[in-house]
């Protein structure tokens, strides 16, 4: 019934995914919006939904190492694993003014978060956490040429696709958590099976936008989905629920995830794309990080 229940769930957040993406493209053609704001902003946040419910609920019932591996485990997967597959099958352009804008942004958020979890580097002797206190327009718009819906039934799809999002991630979140019953670690499972399922939406999303050539779309989602994570995934929970003891990441779990928010920023401006050597590169680190961590998990 656990196996049937989150295969339900990820069905969900599949559909669902491909029905928002459709209803907030038309949103985009109606208003002329750049594909690249609704990416980091409507699409991001929906496909974001998954990891806000796994954040909320962890730390309700005091699983704080499930909230933090999801997250570091979501980035990670978002750019080593779901961008690199994308860029893989096709090249993926990034352009001037997402090197210059876009990508700083993705890599504050990371070095922010980074900076407030390590609180014993600045204060000796002090717990890694984080706390309320520390949660305290573009020139080159892309446009698409006409749009396919009326405004109402595209709006109408965007809501019913973050609907099934949403029920999809309940799903799938409340059959992970079942499996620690199976003694799986809270890091394994973080970092393995719910990352991957809460990921689910931004991989589909990522699929459906390389099948129509919209490269601002691949990476609009992914980089405002990391940005939601950490600024709405982890410090709503906090805020709401107060602080969260992360004393269990590791030096090599802060260097991977900083890793994966720097990594297109030392590939982009060379050639303004990601290619077949670029994600071969990234999917390496990926798979070394991820057997790393199944080695000290289980054992090995």
């Amino acid at each position: 019934m656990i196996i049937v229940i989150f295969i339900v769930g990820v069905i969900f957040l599949i559909a669902g995914a491909k029905i928002m993406v459709e209803g907030a493209k038309d949103i985009a053609n109606h208003f002329h919006i750049s594909s690249l704001a609704i990416g980091l902003t409507i699409v991001a946040f929906s496909t974001s939904i998954p990891e806000l419910l796994v954040s909320m609920k962890a730390m309700y019932e005091g699983y704080n190492n499930i909230v933090i591996f999801d997250l570091i485990g979501s980035n990670i997967l978002n750019i080593l694993l779901i961008l690199s597959i994308v860029s893989f099958i096709k090249p993926l352009k990034i352009t001037n003014s997402t090197i210059k804008k876009e990508l700083p942004l993705s890599i504050l958020a990371t070095a922010i978060f980074t900076i407030l979890a390590l609180d014993d580097i600045f204060i000796p002797s002090k717990t890694n956490q984080i706390t309320r206190l520390d949660i305290r327009s573009r020139s080159n718009i892309k446009t698409y040429e006409s749009s396919n819906y009326p405004l109402s039934y595209s709006i109408f799809m965007t809501i019913l696709g973050f609907s099934m999002i949403f029920l999809g991630s309940i799903f799938t979140v409340d059959m992970a958590y079942k499996l620690t019953s199976f003694g799986i670690s809270d890091k394994i499972l973080s970092v393995s099976i719910i990352a991957f399922a809460t990921s689910i939406p931004e991989l589909i999303t990522c699929l459906y936008f390389m099948k129509n050539n919209d490269e601002d779309m691949i990476i609009g989602n992914i980089l405002g989905s990391n940005i939601f994570n950490i600024c709405i995934a982890l410090a709503i929970p906090v805020i709401i629920m107060g602080t969260l003891n992360i004393n269990a990441l590791s030096i090599i779990d802060i260097v991977n995830f900083l890793l994966s928010a720097i990594i297109l920023v030392l590939f982009a401006p060379i050639k303004e794309k990601i290619g077949k050597f670029e994600s071969t590169i990234m999917i390496i680190i990926f798979v070394i990080y991820y057997g790393y961590m199944l080695w000290e998990g289980l054992g090995i």
